[in-house]
């Protein structure tokens, strides 16, 4: 089901996962020059459906209308409506209204609406969050509470979600008074569940309210209209609008957080739009299966993309027919060949996936390309980045390979070493077939596990990989990537693991040099079979988070932070071996 505003507020449904929808059906007219807008909606644990909206007068105001929150309850799917049900009302004059309804329910029933508030503001320009709550499931709602306030700024267009632990309530936010920003910028605030908001608010200077990028990743690229979702392994994914790469119009940007709706990153744009359209009030939805649908006004009309999250990458056991020609099911992670799909950046789409047999590495890339160059200096391809023993390195360095599929047929391949790549010869099984009217071409190629310095597939090993796309167009060269990924620094590509038929992928132990780590629960153990001499942990961005004097061969510690680490261990014989880690 999806709701928007259009002279009213409408609903649609879909029983195809998004690919078609019924006509749209209304369910609040605009009444008395009074029009609705902004609606969101929710579908309770009881299954009633629950659609809240935003009355805003039109001018000449009165006092009889006054801006407020209402909503409509469906207690069968959304086929019959109730009466509009009274949630909060500010006052009657576009500075002192309230706006952007979006709900909440907890684990004990309770519902919870959450709102941007003028009204407690008519001297000023100020904003806060207000919330309003319900127990009889949207039947009746309490007085307002209030969430969060800035002082002299405007806290504004909230979306709450709850952890999956169910630990905290997270309540998304622009914010347009954080230091040296000079902008409103993605937020969260947040409470423990245990508290609620129970006489809780929160202020400036509360540690409980952060800037949702991380930074050491990210561009300050501000932007308000903030959107947040809950995965369904428990990080988080952000969208807003921002004019970042845009010009001085808006376009919608998604990133990635951790389970703490936090440490955002891998910024994208799900929609290609024109240098001079924007893309308007965001919105995501999160299937169960981790399809995230992004929804945008764009050019009046609203549309919707698929995003499919990926935490790592994945190569079955098959042997794929190198000919340029994907065959469905022909042995690649996705029947179609499209673990990853990628584009959105320059608006060509390309594709990559991966299988393997105890001979070679198969890969294969569509390229949806209507400007070919197969000729001269800059020529269109496909680069395939490979961290084979991970190293997990900040510099091109032994174990990592570059190989570049180019359009005229030519493989060109590097070897990582003392933090240059160096050109090697190999022979490697290539086609490279563009379609009969050359919008498309197909990368498919074989690298034999020689090449990669293995004698046979490492199965149980971690590794990391990422792709690139290099397209010409006329005297400009274009490239596209996978978010963050820096083709010099394996510490920055995808987890990438071989899987046998009967595992699932994930592995929680790497191993080489004799060395072995283990994950789990916090705690990690080292088991080597030379002495140690010291152990340090370190954060994705360089940091040093603790080390480790230890002369045994064996360490274990609890960690008590989350997220990926470096961890850099010295061997008593001299060596240095580094472990990416998830901890």
């Amino acid at each position: 089901m999806a709701t928007c505003e259009s002279s009213g507020i409408v609903v649609a449904f879909s029983r195809n996962m998004g690919n078609s929808w019924t006509a749209p059906q209304k369910i609040v007219n605009n009444i008395n020059n009074t029009p609705n807008c902004v609606p969101d909606l929710i579908q309770l644990s009881d299954g009633t459906i629950i659609v809240a909206y935003n009355p805003r007068p039109s001018k000449p105001y009165t006092d009889d209308r006054k801006f407020g929150i209402r909503c409509k309850r469906s207690i069968d799917n959304g086929v019959t409506w109730s009466e509009e049900i009274f949630v909060n009302d500010a006052s009657y004059t576009f500075d002192d209204g309230c706006w952007e309804p979006s709900m909440l329910e907890l684990p004990s029933g309770e519902l919870q609406l959450y709102f941007a508030d003028e009204g407690p503001y008519t001297n000023s320009n100020e904003q806060q969050i207000s919330m309003c709550r319900s127990f009889d499931q949207g039947r009746t709602w309490s007085k307002v509470q209030k969430i969060s306030f800035r002082a002299g700024f405007r806290d504004g267009m909230p979306v709450p979600i709850l952890l999956k632990d169910r630990s905290s309530i997270v309540v998304a936010i622009e914010d347009n008074g954080w230091t040296g920003i000079h902008d409103f910028f993605p937020t969260t605030v947040r409470c423990l569940l245990d508290n609620n908001w129970t006489n809780n608010w929160i202020d400036a200077n509360s540690s409980y309210r952060n800037k949702t990028l991380d930074l050491n990743f990210c561009p300050i690229a501000t932007g308000g209209a903030p959107y947040l979702r809950v995965l369904p392994w428990g990080e988080t994914v952000l969208s807003y609008q921002s004019n970042y790469n845009h010009g001085s119009l808006l376009n919608m940007l998604v990133a990635v957080g951790d389970d703490r709706a936090q440490d955002f990153k891998a910024l994208s744009n799900p929609f290609v739009i024109g240098t001079q359209e924007e893309c308007l009030w965001n919105s995501l939805a999160v299937v169960d299966t981790g399809i995230v649908i992004a929804v945008g006004g764009i050019n009046g009309k609203i549309e919707m993309i698929k995003g499919y999250p990926t935490k790592s990458l994945q190569a079955p056991y098959a042997k794929p027919k190198i000919d340029g020609i994907q065959t469905h099911k022909e042995g690649y992670y996705k029947p179609n060949a499209t673990q990853i799909i990628l584009g959105n950046t320059n608006g060509v789409r390309f594709t990559g996936d991966f299988a393997y047999d105890k001979d070679s590495l198969y890969f294969t890339s569509r390229v949806s390309d209507h400007t070919q160059y197969a000729s001269g200096n800059q020529i269109d391809g496909v680069r395939l980045l490979i961290d084979i023993d991970n190293v997990s390195s900040n510099t091109p360095t032994k174990g990592m390979y570059s190989f570049f599929f180019r359009l005229d047929g030519i493989v060109q391949s590097w070897q990582g070493n003392d933090g240059v790549w160096k050109q090697e010869t190999l022979h490697i099984n290539y086609k490279v077939v563009p379609n009969n009217s050359k919008t498309y071409y197909v990368v498919e190629t074989a690298i034999p596990w020689r090449d990669l310095g293995k004698m046979a597939p490492p199965v149980h090993q971690r590794m990391a990989a990422t792709i690139e796309l290099q397209d010409r167009r006329s005297n400009t060269m274009l490239t596209d990537k996978m978010p963050d990924a820096n083709r010099n620094q394996s510490c920055t590509w995808m987890e990438f693991q071989l899987r046998q038929p009967e595992e699932t992928g994930i592995s929680e132990t790497y191993r080489d040099n004799s060395v072995s780590v283990t994950v789990t629960d916090h705690r990690f153990i080292i088991k080597s079979e030379v002495p140690l001499k010291f152990v340090s942990l370190y954060s994705i961005d360089g940091k040093i988070q603790k080390n480790f004097d230890q002369s045994g061969c064996y360490l274990t510690s609890i960690v008590p932070f989350k997220g990926v680490s470096f961890m850099k261990i010295k061997l008593i014989d001299g060596r240095v071996i580094y472990k990416k880690i998830l901890l």
